[in-house]
């Protein structure tokens, strides 16, 4: 080695450190490369088969590759012995603040509430923190996708789906818009139109002044059109709706509403993805027969406000008996972590199990149409989760969590403070 003046030189110095840095990498690389096969474990498969026993999952290039008992391990894969656990598709929140709120009353640090009632434009994805300290709790909770979803105005913009895994926008965004927000519940009333039938007028006009734009689009250019509710950027964000390309998510509650919604769903053809839904039991039937997505909150069984006066805490339960497309979310940043315990509070209301863990896995992609996702299959986006016990158990813990076929840490903000306090200093004894 050479030195220089007592100290090494700083060219060697920094070629090592580059050395150092360049076979980390290459490690890393080699590491993603190399399969990984999941063994003998009870995995979750779609299509409402029971789970099978004793089965490999084989991850490779971000995509699960086989899938059962006699799944073929390839050469040189990396083994995760499962025997005696449990291997579900990561978990799926479809309706979440997560990335786009730290702390919520705390202006500087929630990027949801945006002025105006009608903001079909805004994206999400703008706002979206891939670094947030959010999401590794999430994920370290088995949740490995979430929708960010728009709160304020009676259409509040545009929704996005992440992957909770990378640093940047390029690595962890699948897809930066997905589905275009409503909000016709009470609260929007209140806070835009200060009716329901003014709410309403809005959301129509909106509609039908953006299926006007797309029918004259030459005429709106050269300034010979009438006088339209939204500027062109709003008008555009709603053609996909009206292709039915982009579902519109509507949040609405009361059982009138939700009439409402489907009425207007008839009127301009439009793909429908219920939010909140409060009181839908009450239309489970018709509901069913439309095949219309239902995203609930097993928690919200209290009458919290004057459109939720028949909320029950079986609603996800009597949805799913009718044949209902039942989903669950927290409606969340901070309770995303606890994803599997609103499934789990839909089970102990009377859902089946096995249903429950679809309503967070595959139900949530077959909703949006996220094709890959919420399932083990071969062919499947590699979002992959062993637990070491029943997921919607309480006492369950995640063991290992894959985004794209890449196992991710389970280090968390919480776990390193754990480490840094487990074992204090000795006191001083100061006389």
């Amino acid at each position: 080695m050479i030195f220089t003046g007592g100290h090494r030189s700083p060219s060697l110095c920094g070629a090592v450190i580059l050395l150092v840095i360049a076979t980390a990498a290459v490690a890393r690389a080699a590491d993603d490369a190399a399969p990984v096969a999941i063994t003998h474990a009870r995995v979750y498969v779609p299509g409402g088969h029971a789970p099978l026993d004793d089965a490999t999952v084989v991850l490779s290039g971000g995509k699960v590759q086989a899938v059962g008992p006699t799944a073929r391990i390839p050469p040189k894969a990396r083994i995760v012995e499962a025997r005696g656990k449990v291997v579900t598709p990561g978990f799926i929140d479809v309706d979440t603040t997560l990335g786009v709120v730290d702390v919520e009353m705390e202006a500087s640090s929630n990027d949801t509430d945006v002025r105006g009632a009608l903001v079909p434009a805004l994206r999400m994805v703008d706002g979206y923190n891939p670094r947030s300290i959010l999401v590794p709790i999430a994920r370290a909770s088995g949740v490995t996708s979430v929708v960010v979803a728009p709160r304020a105005g009676v259409l509040s913009g545009q929704s996005a789906f992440v992957d909770l895994a990378g640093d940047s926008l390029a690595e962890s965004v699948v897809r930066p818009v997905l589905a275009q927000g409503a909000h016709v519940d009470e609260l929007a009333a209140e806070q835009s139109a200060g009716t329901r039938g003014g709410m309403w007028l809005m959301l129509r006009t909106a509609l039908d002044d953006a299926r006007f734009y797309a029918a004259h689009k030459a005429q709106y250019d050269a300034n010979g059109a009438r006088p339209l509710s939204l500027p062109r950027s709003g008008l555009e964000a709603l053609l996909p709706v009206l292709r039915g390309e982009e579902p519109l998510a509507v949040t609405a509650h009361r059982a009138s509403d939700i009439a409402v919604v489907l009425a207007l769903a008839d009127e301009f053809k439009l793909r429908i993805v219920l939010e909140g839904a409060t009181e839908a039991w009450l239309m489970a039937g018709e509901l069913a027969r439309r095949k219309i997505p239902v995203v609930i909150d097993p928690l919200e069984d209290l009458p919290a406000r004057f459109d939720r006066l028949n909320a029950r805490p079986d609603n996800a339960t009597r949805l799913w008996r009718a044949g209902v497309p039942v989903v669950l979310s927290t409606f969340s940043a901070h309770q995303v972590r606890l994803l599997w315990q609103r499934a789990g509070n839909a089970v102990r209301e009377g859902m089946d199990h096995d249903a429950a863990v679809r309503a967070i896995t595959e139900a949530p992609a077959d909703a949006f149409g996220l094709t890959g996702y919420g399932r083990i299959e071969p062919g499947a986006v590699g979002n992959v989760v062993v637990w070491d016990g029943d997921p919607l158990q309480a006492g369950s813990r995640v063991e290992h969590v894959f985004v794209r076929g890449h196992e991710e840490p389970l280090e968390t903000r919480q776990t390193l403070l754990l480490k840094r306090y487990r074992t204090l200093p000795p006191r001083l004894d100061v006389r």
